[in-house]
């Protein structure tokens, strides 16, 4: 492809491989279709790095260090079939929209008909075939989705113009939901997100004061389909506000019309509170998820931490890089739990403490006190997750991921993604009922984490209790709310007590007077003073 701008190429055809691929102008200005070490290959980044740069003075080596923070990316066996998953989604979406057989200017018209008719519920016209879907992935924050999504996409250009058609197409466009939680705000950030990826003005032509979210969607729709959008990502989903997007219908629908009317394909991305939003309507949500749900979950410990961290270890500014031990694996993994972003940072935190100090070498001592000094806002967050106590990780919703396995990173397909590749299952073995019941927890949205301590605990307790019982129990328990525990008080010592308290304490005074006389003990106890002393009379 040649530049027309520098962020526009002009559309250069090669053949995709597959007939219904073929004769597609959107499809075949795409990159070809890669296998598995293709795109680790292109997906993986590391840092520059020279052993000479050892040898550097402490402030020039604290600059090189940064590098880690954005150009460090080992891709997975999870990295590789995302980008499977979106390189099906992108290409699949387009069968229905080919230019070639009027399909292209069915959807158009579709999306000119609802600007007509002001609303996105407008029936579509039955010669326009959608062939879109989408599927959602939802992660702890730090665990690297958004950074995942942004390296499967690297390789499709941000946008390709077709002269013959006169279309600046745009493979795929990213927004991040408003932290205001408002729908309207939304559509905004999608028509700020295309000018800026192509130089149009859609912003000031669609978003007037007090335009309606119906207007909006439908011509946000039409915009979708005008310049070819082959998939919609929309991060940070969990910042939606039920209330001042409309009520859950109102962000269903608007999801829905784009996904199924409108025939652009949508990935949701979020934490796990991002759930919640689309619980209510079990079939809208269905729809929603065409290619299923990603569980981008933080990195288990076993074989594949381990493999991350040799690979890191490498990647040391420091004049005395000592041996990599088991030890010192387990002891990032207790202070990171397997989230990335907090990996990175201690990592790169502990390099530049240790030049500090001048002892160039990160031990096992220096990681915790980094830990301790540097990462206090994130050590409640991870405390929860180090204990296991469901209650604890319900307290932080980013935190609590789902507990619906995605059962294709178990496949054999993972194998033949990398040969080496094996995880520790360090699980205790359960018992045939505690299996039925987590099975049956599991396909209810119940994290593993969550429902395993949980299901023992009952079935440990309740032992005559039947499965659905069990279940049953469960369920109230995840869904209660999470009640702060009540400040445990003193006991109040009754009157015959007050004999066996302090000297000081009135009531002590007050036990111990005699004749009967509580003023004689007070003034005794210098509670009360002489009237002379009061006037500063001699």
């Amino acid at each position: 492809m040649t530049n027309l701008t520098e962020n526009i190429l002009v559309a250069i055809y090669q053949d995709p491989g597959l007939s219904e691929y073929a004769n597609n102008p959107f499809i075949s200005a795409l990159p070809l279709i890669k296998n598995s070490g293709t795109a680790i290959k292109e997906m993986e980044i590391m840092p520059n790095f020279d052993e000479r740069e050892i040898n550097l003075p402490p402030h020039i080596r604290i600059h090189a260090i940064q590098r880690l923070i954005n150009n460090f990316f080992q891709p997975m066996a999870e990295h590789v079939l995302l980008e499977q998953r979106f390189s099906i989604l992108i290409r699949q979406s387009y069968v229905g929209r080919n230019p070639n057989t009027g399909a292209y200017k069915k959807h158009l018209n579709n999306g000119y008909d609802r600007i007509v008719s002001k609303g996105v519920n407008l029936t579509v016209r039955k010669d326009a075939v959608s062939t879109a879907t989408g599927f959602s992935i939802v992660g702890p924050s730090g665990c690297g989705k958004t950074s995942a999504v942004l390296r499967c996409l690297m390789d499709y250009p941000s946008a390709i113009f077709h002269p013959d058609l006169h279309v600046i197409q745009i493979p795929w466009l990213k927004l991040e939901c408003p932290r205001n939680g408002s729908l309207a705000e939304l559509c905004f950030n999608f028509f700020r997100a295309v000018d800026n990826r192509i130089g149009t003005e859609y912003f000031g032509r669609y978003c007037k004061p007090r335009v309606g979210v119906d207007s909006l969607i439908a011509e946000m729709a039409h915009v979708a389909n005008l310049h070819a959008i082959g998939v919609l990502i929309i991060d940070e989903i969990q910042h939606l506000s039920r209330k001042r997007s409309g009520g859950d219908q109102a962000m269903l629908d608007f999801f829905v019309t784009l996904t199924n009317s409108i025939g652009v394909p949508v990935v949701l991305v979020g934490t796990p509170k991002a759930r919640s939003l689309f619980a209510t309507d079990f079939k809208i949500a269905k729809r929603t998820t065409g290619l299923g749900s990603v569980n981008w979950d933080r990195i288990p410990q076993g074989e594949k931490w381990n493999r991350l961290i040799k690979r890191l270890w490498k990647y040391q500014w420091l004049a005395n890089k000592g041996a990599l031990t088991q030890e010192i694996i387990d002891v990032l993994y207790d202070l990171s739990q397997g989230i990335i972003d907090v990996l990175l940072k201690l990592y790169v935190l502990s390099q530049w403490r240790a030049m500090i100090i001048k002892t160039e070498n990160i031990s096992i001592g220096l990681l915790k006190k980094v830990y301790d000094d540097e990462l206090k806002p994130v050590h409640q967050m991870l405390q929860a997750l180090r204990s296991g106590d469901p209650e604890k990780i319900a307290e932080f919703g980013d935190l609590v991921m789902p507990g619906i396995e995605v059962k294709l990173l178990q496949s054999f397909q993972e194998q033949k993604i990398f040969d080496n590749y094996t995880e520790e299952q360090k699980e205790q073995p359960l018992d045939d009922k505690a299996k039925v019941i987590l099975n049956i927890a599991e396909s209810l949205g119940i994290s593993k984490d969550i429902a395993i301590p949980l299901i023992e605990n009952e079935v440990k307790q309740n032992p005559s209790m039947d499965t659905m019982q069990i279940v049953h129990r469960l369920l109230n328990l995840i869904n209660s709310p999470v009640k702060p525990k009540p400040k445990s008080r003193s006991k109040k010592p009754n009157v015959a007590e007050w004999n066996q308290l302090q000297h000081d304490d009135i009531r002590f005074m007050f036990s111990n007077r005699q004749n009967g006389s509580s003023y004689q003990a007070l003034k005794k106890g210098g509670i009360i003073l002489p009237i002379t002393d009061c006037l500063g009379v001699g």
